[in-house]
């Protein structure tokens, strides 16, 4: 579980941003006082300097008793425990240094400074005591500044092509856009000018310094390869252009390719409401790409599918197979990179992956994994093209099915799969999609227990952990039995 200082931690990154966007004064005065305030719950939540404060603390009451007993005064003072330890709660640590402070109270009426140099020389000590304490909240608790694929700007971005491209003359970045959103990649769409091109709008995609899920394909040295296969085989996809595998260059890795026409549609589709549906032929199209993907004819010869992340997929040529190899190597892997510590309930799923793979003898295909909506554009009702290829492997289709029918939200899922059978001649079975929805969940719940260890180990992890791993974590772990009962059933029917 995250600890409580790494999560305030990125509280505070969100307070500084959103300070930093605002104009109103009243509003910065208010998110300055909630700085504030975290600031002290940061503080609170490192123990060391508190239990040095009790120890010193009832020091001074020891020897402030004696000077009073040595003027015959026996203050009445609170009991104090002494079973105070770094691990004892903030609360019960608070509930400690107030007993202290009345017990020391007591002990300062005892005395009298005016006629003793003793008692003024203990009594400006214990002074000195109780201001370390405020002094002590003015100290600031901040977090290391998020950087690495942050730091790409249209400076840095404009010397490196000058740099890379000499005989582009008179090279310019002329736009510069940083997409917010995205945690295994950070993208940016700019565009140049030059005497020899012209005008280019292109697009750079570039590794985070932390991911959900560390597929094989979140390294853009691999993406680069099946971004430009994808392109050679017809779908529609970007021209992958270059790729940079040295990140000196800009703090990060990264590769460029074309930027095409289009835009996504699932925002839209959230405004229109759920009886509002798109429009037919923006669903044909969506559709025909879909079975145009699940189509492909791979070459485990071809240079582009060797240097890609499908390279290691080419042995496992059937569904059966692929879903042995994911559970029994490739999920194991995930984990492994996640640096997660395994839990009981994930040992099961992976094991029950394994021991459940579909027996289907139906060849593998290209699935992307995260066909949906938003990894899609569209240019007057038409597919334009298909982004995001980290995700992708040789698999069941219904390892593609499973989250498009979801996104696609017009057609249940049999009337779904009726379609998707009369298209391509691939009849999907009950079980298979039931096992999918089982190991969707177990990718899920890595990727939720990924991000809770992003946040209390790095403080490179953007907020978007936080809704992964405390927000949908619990649905994910809650589903998982569920899912994998359901999918026993369906086996048995």
């Amino acid at each position: 579980m995250p600890t409580n200082i790494q999560m305030l931690k990125q509280i505070r990154n969100a307070v500084k941003t959103v300070h930093g966007a605002v104009d109103d004064p009243n509003h910065k005065m208010q998110l300055s006082i909630a700085d504030m305030f975290l600031n002290e719950m940061m503080l609170q939540d490192q123990p060391d300097f508190y239990l040095d404060f009790l120890k010193q603390g009832k020091a001074l009451l020891a020897e402030g008793l004696k000077l009073a007993a040595a003027r015959g005064q026996k203050p009445a003072t609170p009991a104090l425990r002494d079973d105070i330890n770094a691990t004892s709660r903030i609360e019960i640590i608070n509930a400690e240094i107030v007993a202290l402070n009345e017990a020391l109270l007591a002990v300062v009426k005892s005395l009298d400074e005016k006629n003793s140099p003793a008692d003024k020389e203990y009594l400006v000590r214990v002074s000195t005591w109780e201001n370390s304490l405020y002094l002590r909240r003015r100290e600031q608790v901040t977090a290391t500044e998020q950087a690495k694929a942050r730091e790409i700007t249209a400076e840095s971005l404009q010397a490196y092509l000058q740099k890379k491209f000499p005989d582009w003359k008179n090279l310019k970045v002329t736009k510069f856009v940083r997409l917010e959103g995205g945690i295994s990649k950070m993208t940016i769409l700019f565009e140049t000018q030059d005497d020899k091109n012209g005008a280019q709008s292109l697009v750079l995609r570039a590794d985070q310094p932390v991911s959900l899920l560390y597929f094989d394909g979140s390294d853009v040295r691999q993406e680069f390869y099946v971004i430009a296969l994808m392109h050679k085989l017809g779908m529609p996809v970007p021209e992958a252009l270059l790729l940079e595998a040295d990140e000196s260059h800009l703090g990060a890795r990264f590769l460029i390719t074309t930027k095409l026409p289009g835009k996504n549609f699932y925002s839209g589709l959230a405004s229109l409401g759920g009886d509002v549906k798109p429009p037919q032929e923006l669903i044909d199209s969506f559709l025909g790409v879909l079975y145009q993907m699940h189509g492909l004819k791979i070459d485990p010869a071809d240079p582009l599918v060797q240097k890609s992340h499908l390279n290691e997929w080419m042995p496992h040529k059937t569904i059966h197979e692929a879903a042995v190899y994911n559970a029994k190597v490739y999920v194991p892997k995930l984990i492994s990179r996640s640096g997660i510590k395994v839990t009981p309930q994930l040992e099961r799923a992976v094991r029950w992956l394994e021991g459940h793979a579909p027996e289907s003898d139906d060849p593998a295909v290209v699935v992307h994994v995260d066909y949906a909506f938003n990894n899609v554009l569209f240019h007057e009702n038409r597919v334009s093209a298909v982004l995001d290829w980290e995700t992708s492997r040789m698999g069941d289709p219904c390892d593609d099915i499973l989250w498009t029918q979801n996104n696609l939200g017009v057609y249940t899922m049999p009337e779904f799969l009726a379609i998707y059978e009369k298209a391509t001649g691939r009849h999907i079975s009950e079980y298979r999609m039931a096992y999918a929805r089982a190991q969707k969940c177990v990718l899920n719940v890595i990727a939720g227990l990924t991000a809770l260890e992003a946040i209390d180990t790095d403080d490179n992890s953007p907020l978007h952990m936080g809704v992964m791993g405390l927000k949908y974590m619990p649905l994910f772990g809650a589903d998982l039995g569920d899912l994998m009962a359901a999918a026993e059933a369906a086996r048995g029917k």
